[in-house]
């Protein structure tokens, strides 16, 4: 009998480790299908959407996520613009009268705990709010709040945003809780600072020692030298792996004219107007964000799905161009190189991808330049045909 005893206990940690590690998958699946419906729907206003309306409609579906998450039914959440000024607020007691609201978001930032948290940049868990200094209780408030949870929404040294949980329950939100919590902020920075980059305020840019004139249009680039994009080595029947040769990588020259059409036994590489998607729809879409060589910062399970990759295979892709088959590499990378570049207004094109497999499918993909830290990159979405 003693005999068995270490190999059931062994038995038991590993059965608590698998458990361990299937939460842990669970909740990093949860968090991956916030922030790509939250792309989603900064897609879904189109090539240009007005910042106000995009982060409303953003902030709205964050609180509703972030509730379900953490099975609460109260939570607030303040969005900042680079000066620090709340530029779009809810709060956890609903629709307030514009002054109302402005004084409860001045008196919370400056004595109360998510003031706090913005000061010290720092998660914060008030397990009691009756013991608490950081907790700062507001007349009238019509529900009742015994613990609660703020986490600064971070990019770089930046705070976009201020969320704020709330219980009735003292003690009811733990180390755990907040662990999940931080992991989401991470995936809300980004998508908010997309909003910031990719979403217009609806306001020309005045200068402040000039009076308001109307904006003139932009003046056409300056052409400048192109580099040349790389061309990944096809790899055989397994996935593409980047060519880690010494040999330097086959070059190909951006190209001044469009070349031949493929035969007619492919499918044309058609230009069109950007995708027009019902939102019932948006769940087939796959959605990424490159650079200008086809490097994935972002790309969604759906887009991994649709080339018959997993996720962490797609993300560890050199760049997006080995999606594309060869009769079409040409063409479709040069597309995206000069949306990037700024050199066209928007990508929308048909073209053959190439899955994990190396067999061929037809895609149709939409995407729009903005600037990411600075730097150009293109948001979009890719979807499969229907044959």
């Amino acid at each position: 009998m003693e005999e068995h005893e270490p190999k059931t206990d062994r038995l038991y940690r590993e059965l608590e480790l698998a458990r361990e590690e299937l939460e842990r998958l669970r909740v990093d699946r949860t968090l991956s299908d916030v922030q790509t419906e939250l792309l989603r729907t900064l897609l879904a206003f189109g090539e240009k959407p007005t910042r106000s309306l995009a982060l409303k409609s953003i902030a709205q579906q964050i609180l509703k996520s972030v509730n379900q998450i953490a099975n609460i039914s109260e939570s607030s959440l303040f969005l900042l613009d680079e000066s620090g000024v709340v530029v779009e607020s809810i709060l956890a007691r609903g629709a307030t009268i514009r002054d109302r609201k402005q004084s409860i978001v001045g008196q919370v930032l400056d004595s109360g705990l998510a003031g706090w948290v913005y000061r010290e940049r720092q998660i914060a868990i008030v397990t009691d709010t009756a013991a608490d200094d950081r907790w700062m209780p507001l007349r009238n408030t019509p529900y009742q709040v015994g613990s609660a949870l703020c986490v600064p929404i971070c990019r770089k040294q930046r705070i976009l945003g201020i969320l704020t949980l709330t219980h009735p329950q003292t003690a009811y939100f733990h180390a755990e809780t907040a662990n999940v919590m931080q992991e989401l902020s991470h995936r809300l920075a980004l998508v908010l600072d997309l909003v910031w980059s990719y979403a217009d305020d609806g306001q020309p840019p005045v200068s402040p020692s000039s009076p308001p004139r109307p904006p003139t249009p932009p003046s056409p680039l300056p052409r400048s030298p192109q580099p040349e994009l790389s061309r990944p080595t096809p790899s055989p029947v397994k996935s593409p792996t980047p060519d880690t040769s010494d040999r330097p990588p086959k070059t190909l020259p951006i190209r001044s004219k469009v070349p031949p059409p493929p035969p007619r036994t492919q499918p044309p590489i058609s230009s069109r107007p950007p995708l027009d998607v019902p939102l019932s729809r948006l769940s087939k879409l796959g959605l990424y964000i490159v650079v200008w060589d086809g490097k994935f910062l972002y790309a969604n399970r759906q887009l991994a799905r649709i080339f018959g990759y997993r996720t962490h295979e797609l993300a560890s892709l050199k760049t997006m161009f080995y999606l594309i088959a060869d009769s079409h590499y040409d063409i479709v990378s040069e597309k995206i190189y000069k949306c990037v570049r700024g050199q066209t207004k928007y990508l929308s094109c048909q073209f053959l991808g190439k899955c994990k497999d190396a067999t061929t499918i037809d895609v149709e993909i939409y995407g729009v330049r903005t600037q990411f830290y600075g730097k150009p990159v293109m948001v979009g979405a890719l979807r499969k045909l229907e044959v």
